[in-house]
């Protein structure tokens, strides 16, 4: 008998990958890339944590997005559910509380000051926050807020992690200030702040660097523009000398080139980080070639 215990017990130092693997002690469910990322540079290597994203990092923006049974077993099975919230994730409150009773649910654009919607744009409103813009992450400033959030709400669920957490969101904060501090710099430069978008992404960063948006292609996400639409947006791109005409990687540009075209203007693409690398330095990385792309068109260079 004992000769056969010792053999178990090798057989276990041997082969350790045989045994139960232990479970996280923190299951983390993130809504969609940037948050993701976000969420990945904060806990960072803490023992215990894990951190899953529910949307594929291709999706994009989750604006009329539809939880499948995959998604509501992944939700079933996490204890803290980070998302971006202001009406972002539609599928946030019933459906969730449905598949997950006891998660607990943050929304980390609550500690951003929104921008209300003008001119008719709409992401399909949130009754719950009213006609706000719900792509606060595209600004480095308000994604350190985000970061803060994303830090308080993992303090909160695994407390002996704490000083694990406080340290790593200190050190991506010092990176995501860093580039508030080369957008700053940039933008003192700017010769024509007036643009054109595809549609309301960018309206928090255009509100850091002093940037007028004259005009967006579409209201809202898959509603394109009618040819009336369209010629009142050239007339208004001629009246403001606009820069130039901003696409986006998760939607086609020719709408946007033909716009363009027809002002007069160039076509340059801009990427709100919603789409891309789940690298960890995917959100700076992508922002930096928004700014080198934003530089080249607004100084004149």
């Amino acid at each position: 008998m004992r000769r056969a215990s010792a053999l178990l017990g090798l057989l276990v130092l041997a082969f350790p990958h045989a045994t139960a693997a232990k479970p996280p002690e923190l299951r983390v469910l993130t809504s969609f890339l940037p948050i993701y990322l976000f969420t990945r540079n904060v806990a960072g290597d803490a023992p215990g944590i894990s951190v899953e994203m529910m949307l594929p990092a291709a999706l994009g923006c989750p604006h009329d997005y539809a939880l499948t049974p995959g998604d509501m077993r992944k939700i079933a099975a996490a204890d803290l559910f980070l998302a971006n919230g202001l009406g972002m994730e539609h599928f946030l409150g019933a459906p969730v509380r449905r598949a997950n009773p006891g998660i607990r649910v943050v929304e980390t654009a609550a500690a951003v000051t929104p921008l209300r919607e003008s001119g008719g744009h709409r992401d399909r409103p949130d009754p719950a926050h009213g006609d706000v813009n719900p792509h606060t992450w595209v600004s480095p400033r308000n994604a350190i807020l985000q970061v803060r959030a994303v830090e308080k709400a993992l303090a909160e669920a695994s407390p002996g992690n704490a000083p694990v957490f406080r340290r790593n969101a200190e050190a991506y904060i010092a990176r995501l200030d860093a580039l508030v501090r080369e957008f700053d710099a940039a933008a003192g430069v700017f010769r024509n702040r007036n643009i054109v978008v595809f549609h309301n992404v960018f309206d928090y960063l255009a509100r850091d660097l002093g940037l007028t948006v004259v005009g967006h292609i579409e209201k809202s996400p898959g509603q394109g523009p009618s040819a009336g639409e369209i010629q009142a947006l050239v007339r208004r791109i001629r009246e403001t000398r606009a820069a130039a005409v901003f696409a986006e990687p998760q939607y086609s540009s020719r709408l946007a080139e033909a716009v363009a075209r027809e002002a007069g203007i160039p076509v340059r693409m801009l990427d709100p980080v919603a789409t891309g690398s789940l690298s960890l330095t995917g959100y700076e990385d992508a922002m930096r070639s928004n700014l080198a792309v934003l530089t080249e068109v607004l100084s004149g260079r």
